[in-house]
């Protein structure tokens, strides 16, 4: 009996020891940190040894890339979408083109380099002629494929990290763990949640590490310094421009130049529309004069010759553009046409290119860029507000033509379902601050107009009639329908209508009050100047207010 009492405490103390270990199994899995490790390819998304993954900026893509023969492509819509819209595939000579400033690239499926694979389907680029011949970082990574790619580097925070850990795939110690990092790597900071901060790898994983690991840098890790061979030589000077539009849709129209000029108090550039395409091959109607030019020169004003598509044309300027020797013929006919008459420069203004037309637009401004350049003349080139044409890459412009031009009117327009203001002032500044976003204020002239739009809406009728009246014109809708104008902040103008029981008559109006907002505005971010369409539809004022803006 005295064996079995003394056993019982040892019986009870096992079993403590039992539960107690069993406890501190449980708390270890509730608290101890995973070690399983996320598969590459699940987290990629790359189902086949074929398949390449693409991270760009921080992010890893739905599209991938493909793997052949040991290297990694790109498919030419991710990369001029959101690589390098520099690249352009010529379809009718079955080559991908690259226009740099000291030298043109070309490449193609069957010229051996194994630079670019057509499939039938998509165009394929090796992710090394990227890497080589673009303005961008792009590192090519194994197991599994991969590219990572920058191409900005602003507003970036970055972190070094000051103690080995793992990266995982979500914040949490439970998470499945991406890939290691080691002191002194550096990564980019993308959010911080809590303990755990959400960062980008330099070897393409995006994940969480604990906080504690990384110290965040004073001033960004990561910056990039664009080489000399990516950048285009420019004609422009320092000076700030103040541009008219004269329209000319006939040779017998240069001689209003003198009428035109006359009292244009504070202009230093006219832009007469001289240029049309005339055919599929390029070839284009002048009106350009050298008598004209020469009368300019005199009054101080240097020329740039506009070649427009938007007076009747029935060629199509996209499909002009997609075609090599189109391209070259119109180049070489806006040159000789410079030769010719004295001009000192180009304004682009083609209003009709569609989002699947932008790549031979931005391949013909290249082009033209560097003809005129060669020949110190100033390129130019006119965009509708970035709400309406975001897909014209005013970055990529900016490369090449010395001035982009925001055409900061035509808010509502005769196929406008409302009507309203031609260029409210929010109208105006939103196109500059999106304009901005892209392009250095430098490099930016804003359109000004001077014309408004009457508004008639007949009781009856859901279509409203409109038509754009020059600023005298204005002033006699206003006097004919008895109109009280009164200011409105919201728009920056002067606003009125009248009922005569018949229709109602309504005007935003276009004057000196609404110019000097608007030109305060433009000076405010610094632009380079104004662009004013068009001239003879302005009152005499205006160009006072003009003058004191950019000369007092």
């Amino acid at each position: 009996m005295a064996n079995r009492k003394s056993a019982l405490p040892i019986v009870l103390s096992i079993a403590a020891i039992a539960v107690i270990g069993t406890a501190g199994v449980i708390g270890y899995g509730r608290f101890s940190s995973s070690g399983k490790r996320m598969n590459a390819g699940s987290y990629y998304g790359t189902e086949s040894s074929d398949e390449a993954a693409l991270i760009v900026n921080d992010e890893v893509l739905d599209a991938k890339g493909i793997t052949r023969d040991g290297s990694i492509y790109l498919d030419y819509k991710t990369v001029w979408d959101l690589i390098d819209c520099g690249y352009y595939w010529d379809e009718g000579a079955g080559e991908l083109v690259l226009t740099l400033p000291g030298e043109t690239l070309r490449w193609s499926s069957e010229d051996g380099s194994g630079a670019v694979i057509d499939d039938g389907e998509n165009i394929w680029i090796r992710a090394e002629v990227i890497r080589d011949h673009s303005d961008v970082e792009l590192a090519i990574l194994q197991e599994p494929a991969r590219a990572v790619v920058r191409t900005t580097w602003e507003n970036l925070t970055t972190c070094s990290v000051i103690k080995d850990t793992e990266v995982r795939y979500r914040g949490g110690r439970k998470s499945e763990i991406l890939t290691d990092t080691a002191a002194g790597d550096t990564v980019v900071l993308l959010d911080t949640v809590d303990e755990w901060s959400h960062v980008s790898t330099a070897d393409g994983y995006i994940g969480y590490v604990k906080s504690e690991c990384l110290e965040e840098d004073s001033q960004p890790a990561l910056t990039h310094e664009t080489e000399e061979r990516f950048v285009f030589d420019k004609a422009a000077g320092d000076e700030t421009i103040v541009m008219g539009w004269q329209y000319i849709d006939s040779a017998a129209n240069n001689q209003y130049l003198s009428e035109r000029i006359a009292g244009a108090k504070g202009m230093n550039t006219i832009s007469p529309t001289w240029f049309s395409l005339a055919d599929d091959q390029g070839n284009v109607t002048s009106y350009a004069s050298a008598e004209y030019v020469e009368t300019a020169h005199a009054a101080g004003l240097k020329v740039w010759g506009m070649l427009g598509d938007v007076d009747g044309q029935t060629v199509s300027t996209g499909e002009v553009l997609a075609d090599a020797s189109a391209r070259t013929t119109v180049i070489t006919q806006l040159m000789q046409a410079a030769a010719e008459t004295g001009l000192d420069g180009f304004n682009i203004d083609l209003e009709t290119i569609s989002e699947d037309q932008a790549p031979q637009f931005l391949q013909f401004l290249k082009e033209l860029s560097l003809a005129a350049h060669a020949q110190g003349l100033v390129v130019s080139v006119d965009n509708f507000v970035p709400t309406y044409t975001w897909y014209y890459r005013r970055g990529e412009q900016a490369k090449c033509v010395d001035y982009i031009v925001i055409m900061g009117y035509d808010e509502h327009t005769a196929s406008s379902d409302e009507i309203g203001s031609v260029a409210s002032i929010g109208f105006v500044e939103q196109g500059i601050r999106d304009t901005l976003e892209e392009v250095d204020a430098a490099s930016v002239i804003n359109g000004v107009p001077f014309y408004g739009r009457c508004w008639v809406e007949r009781y009856g009728t859901t279509v409203p009639d409109t038509q754009a009246l020059g600023m005298e014109a204005q002033q006699e809708f206003i006097e004919e329908h008895n109109i009280t104008l009164e200011w409105d902040a919201s728009v920056g103008q002067y606003v009125g209508s009248s009922d005569d029981g018949t229709a109602r008559y309504s005007i935003w109006m276009e004057d000196k009050e609404s110019m000097a907002l608007r030109l305060d505005l433009m000076k405010s971010y610094e632009l380079a100047g104004a662009a004013c369409w068009r001239l003879g539809l302005e009152s005499e004022e205006i160009w006072d207010v003009i003058a004191a803006a950019y000369q007092g």
